[in-house]
């Protein structure tokens, strides 16, 4: 059962923390430094290279700023993975396009939601049998407050492939994650910045150990690869995913925690996963 968000419950994040290294160390890392990528990216879309030198020193943006909201991106994220998990619940056999076919359903639903924030919470009856994201995640309190870059009619739909990408890759193999998005580009088009899912295909199996150095150039890393992107809003979850995958979630700083309003939610979505996946 995933529990509500509250500022308490905010404060024990991952107190039981899974073995490092092992599969669920790493999907618990990828979902946390997606979130830290996207406030990252979020807070300096738009914003002039001598803003941000002069905000944030030479090198650009470092970490997430206090008390971050992850943006429209990443809540689309949770709320990809909340629909596959429940689709898979319902039937453990999916096809390609049946997973295609729920996470346009997926998008459908959380459009409804970003555009009317207070219909769904705290009432019941609007139930419908035939969605694929659960009633708990679109009554989440979170969803009231507007998201920073919130969608808008002139975001183009090719741009929200990266984020439904990120929750099949936590879920799937690479090759299924290669065949669900060539079936959403088909619907949506191709977007500008493309996740080359050949990167993640041993992310999540790889044993090696690793040193305290290598997490730390990994980290220096993925905040170069946001300051130099021309979509550093986009590049931030998909450098952030990356880096946690590889690493897990100790190779973020743990008082980045508190930083960002969902991480409550990121660590229940991240442990149901390895749960309906059967991770080690």
């Amino acid at each position: 059962m995933i529990l509500p968000e509250t500022n308490s419950a905010a404060r024990t994040l991952f107190r039981s923390k899974p073995i490092q290294n092992s599969k669920q160390d790493r999907i618990l890392g990828a979902l946390f430094g997606a979130a830290v990528g996207d406030v990252m990216g979020s807070t300096i879309t738009g914003v002039n290279s001598e803003l941000i030198k002069e905000k944030y020193g030479q090198w650009g943006i470092s970490a997430p700023p206090y008390n971050s909201f992850v943006s429209h991106n990443f809540q689309l994220t949770l709320f990809a993975l909340d629909a596959i998990i429940n689709c898979t619940q319902k039937s453990q056999k999916l096809s390609i396009k049946d997973i295609a076919h729920c996470l346009t359903k997926c998008l459908k639903e959380w459009e409804k939601v970003v555009n009317n924030p207070n219909l769904f919470h705290g009432i019941n009856h609007l139930a419908d049998k035939n969605a694929v994201c659960t009633d708990f995640m679109k009554n989440y309190p979170l969803w009231r407050f507007k998201r920073p870059g919130s969608k808008n009619k002139n975001d183009e739909l090719a741009e929200l492939v990266n984020p439904l990408l990120l929750a099949v890759l936590l879920c799937a193999n690479q090759k299924t994650s290669q065949e669900v998005f060539n079936e959403l580009v088909i619907s949506f088009g191709k977007p500008t910045l493309q996740i080359d899912t050949e990167v993640f295909g041993s992310l999540f199996s790889n044993q090696e150990i690793i040193t305290k150095q290598a997490k730390i150039d990994g980290l220096n890393k993925m905040c170069e690869k946001i300051n130099s992107s021309s979509r550093p809003d986009l590049m931030g979850m998909i450098a952030g995913f990356e880096h946690g995958a590889k690493y897990g979630i100790n190779a973020f700083k743990q008082i980045w925690y508190l930083r960002i309003d969902a991480m409550n939610l990121c660590e229940q979505m991240g442990w149901r996963v390895g749960r309906a996946f059967k991770s080690s």
